[in-house]
């Protein structure tokens, strides 16, 4: 009776974050979650791998429901002898589209993609951006099994425009202290993600715009993962982080992503310059 209780508190969570997704944002117009029908058999993939809720805060219980769904639009890339993360951005008929970062990218013509379910394929880098770490691949839905085509979802990402202070201003009312989730794909060297909080925004030189900060966890890899809100809304594109002087091992307190917006607008930029 107890397991039953909490599956339906699950699964009345998942369609709950669902439905607040598709009809309330505050910020701009968000992409539909996609396969939402396999929602509740996540419902079972989440109450298997849940803590003892008894040792666990109400927002931590909110965040690994986020983890578990987040974690379907996050895949590892490979291209030639590195790795990192890529966000699945995009699912069409005839291709998925995945974003990640331009500095990974730039090491070959092609990568191979393992997405959630450990399944892999072969991707086409179409393009990366002029000015900003972000690069686009896209998949031939012929080269991924219909058992993956259900388990993945594409980001639902806040399409928050940060160009001028007012803007800014708006997204971090909305945004300043909340929990945020960050995830890359899994290497297999450790943890891939970590909860913290949205501390503000800055103009990065390194970055050449306005980047998200977060007080994450975040390591070489997690680069081209995201960062995702209680409701599992898209943030920000993982680009890097600030890692402190006397660290012995090159992992970031401090971590910097992409916004959303721009990540759409460099993807709509690329497939210009295709078509």
């Amino acid at each position: 009776m107890k397991k039953l209780f909490y599956s339906i508190i699950l699964v009345c969570a998942i369609f709950a974050m669902c439905f607040i997704t598709h009809k309330t944002n505050d910020i701009d117009y968000i992409k539909s979650w996609h396969h939402q029908s396999a929602l509740l058999s996540i419902a079972d993939a989440i109450e298997k791998h849940l803590v003892d809720w008894k040792e666990v805060r109400a927002g931590e219980k909110e965040m690994q429901i986020v983890y578990q769904l987040a974690k379907r639009s996050i895949v590892k890339v490979a291209v030639g002898d590195a790795a990192g993360s890529g966000v699945i951005w995009n699912i069409d008929d005839d291709q998925i589209i995945i974003a990640a970062s331009k500095h990974l990218l730039m090491k070959g013509m092609a990568a191979e993609v393992t997405f959630c379910n450990h399944e892999t394929a072969n991707a086409i880098i179409l393009g990366v951006s002029q000015q900003y770490d972000i690069g686009i691949l896209s998949i031939k839905n012929t080269e991924v099994s219909q058992k993956a085509l259900r388990e993945i979802y594409e980001a639902v990402p806040i399409l928050a425009c940060m160009d001028v202070d007012w803007d800014r201003e708006r997204f971090l009312k909305e945004y300043a202290e909340s929990d945020v989730l960050q995830i890359g794909a899994d290497l297999g060297s450790g943890t891939n993600f970590s909860i913290g909080q949205l501390t503000g925004i800055s103009f990065e030189p390194l970055f050449y715009t306005y980047v998200l900060e977060t007080a994450c966890y975040s390591k070489a890899g997690m680069s081209g993962g995201g960062v995702f809100d209680k409701n599992g809304r898209f943030l920000g594109l993982i680009s890097g982080g600030d890692v402190p002087e006397e660290a012995s091992v090159r992992e970031a307190e401090t971590t910097y992503s992409i916004p959303a917006w721009l990540v759409e607008q460099e993807y709509g930029i690329i497939l210009a310059d295709i078509y």
